[in-house]
């Protein structure tokens, strides 16, 4: 049986950049390069984690989707972060079905992620 979850509500950003800036300063060069670190590796994890759910492996998805909400909660882009814990307890559950269901909302995050970064740096 198929459950639904629902984003994470407008309140929480997209990318949390005051807490980078308050956490890592206003070092434009030191939050660049975790911007740099962030996409070398999560686009792997991402399509680990589509392919896990593709091929019913919950222990991968479980994995995978663990070190991608560890990424998104150090770079500070935590509603991302949130979807992940998620696809987590499904991968633990070993509910692939429900991970399957909700794969447009870990694409929806995603995607709003890797549109909002590039921001991340360019202090004002």
């Amino acid at each position: 049986m198929s459950t639904e979850f629902f984003a994470p509500g407008p309140e929480i950003p997209v990318i949390d950049e005051s807490r980078l800036i308050s956490e890592f300063g206003e070092d434009a060069e030191i939050l660049a390069e975790l911007r740099d670190l962030f996409l070398q590796h999560v686009p792997p994890l991402y399509n680990s984690i589509l392919e896990a759910v593709a091929n019913g492996d919950a222990l991968k998805l479980a994995q995978d989707a663990h070190s991608l909400k560890g990424a998104c909660a150090t770079f500070g882009a935590p509603r991302l972060a949130m979807v992940c814990q998620e696809f987590e307890k499904f991968g633990k559950a070993e509910d692939t079905e429900t991970a399957l269901g909700n794969l447009a909302l870990l694409t929806e995050e995603y995607e709003s992620v890797f549109s909002s970064i590039g921001s991340v740096g360019a202090i004002k």
